[in-house]
This record gives C-alpha cells, sequence and structure tokens, in this order.
C-alpha cells in the first residue's frame, strides 16, 4: 500500500523528503502516517543543547580529584581500598564529564501542532541544517495552502539554499 504523500510525484511537487518524512505542497508524512498541510497550526524549533560548560569545568575537577587519588594510592594512605574505589569514581566521572563536554551532540526538534491532534507531533533531527530545511519546507506548504506565495512557483529547497 502506497500513501499519499510517497506516491511517484513530480520533483518539483515534492519539497522535502529524507529519513522517512516527505513534505508535499499538501500533505507531511512521517513514517507512513501523513497529516494534511492545511490542519498546521503552528511550527515549532527547539535546540537542546548539551551543556558543555559546566561539563567542561566538572571535567577539569575531576582530573585534578583524579591525580590526587592516584598520589594518595601511590604514598600508601590509608585505607587503601578506598582510594581504589574513590579513584575508579573518580575516572567514571572523568569518562562521563568528558564525552558531555566533548562527544554529545545537540539535538535539534521540530514541533508540529495540528489542529485535529491532541498532541502536538515531534520531529527530531541530528543536524540543523536538516531541521531548518524541513521547517522551510513545511513553511513553504503552508503558505502555498493559505495562498500567500504571492503566485511564486514552489521549488524545492536543496541542501545549499539552506545553510
Amino acid at each position: 500500500m502506497q500513501s499519499i504523500a510517497s506516491r511517484s510525484l513530480p520533483d518539483e511537487e515534492v519539497l522535502y523528503q529524507r529519513k522517512r518524512i516527505t513534505v508535499t505542497p499538501s500533505w507531511l508524512e512521517v513514517k507512513n502516517t501523513s497529516y494534511a498541510c492545511r490542519y498546521i497550526q503552528k511550527l515549532t524549533l527547539r535546540a537542546q543543547m548539551p551543556p558543555r560548560i559546566a561539563a567542561g569545568i566538572v571535567f577539569v575537577v575531576s582530573i585534578f580529584l583524579t591525580i590526587w587519588q592516584v598520589l594518595r594510592i601511590v604514598d600508601k594512605v590509608q585505607p587503601l581500598a578506598l582510594n581504589w574505589v574513590l579513584l575508579a569514581l573518580c575516572v567514571v566521572l572523568l569518562l562521563v564529564s568528558s564525552f558531555v563536554a566533548f562527544v554529545m551532540q545537540a539535538k535539534y526538534s521540530l514541533e508540529v501542532v495540528l489542529a485535529n491532534e491532541a498532541m502536538p507531533l515531534q520531529i527530531s533531527r541530528s543536524t540543523r541544517a536538516d531541521i531548518l530545511e524541513l521547517h522551510e519546507a513545511l513553511a513553504l506548504a503552508m503558505d502555498w495552502y493559505r495562498g500567500e506565495s504571492d503566485g511564486l512557483p514552489l521549488r524545492r529547497i536543496s541542501r545549499e539554499e539552506s545553510v
């Protein structure tokens, strides 16, 4: 069974198509569920950034704590078993804070409020450019439906234009 939005359309009618999400001037399709663009009331962009500054501070403090615990073990300060446990905890803290400070990626989402749905639709993307491209395609579809495109033809948004 083929859904409404993903049927074979000319390229100029598909505004966005990536990772199981398709936007046409009339339809938004997310994972084989189609929503009419005429029911979209509000689009909200959200970015969840990891707390890099706080994690960086914890990372620096954990480096000093790890060095201090290593020195306590080398000097054989009693109780030695407790020093090993504290060193292991310092290493775990060091690893977790370094992951949050230097590796963890930001999460971007688009909240779509539909007139006929009780809960807003959440669409997540891993890159800022991708979520902005999706937002622009939905805004263009909403403009087309509401007749606000001023007679301008719809065109597909390329990655180079959205960045």
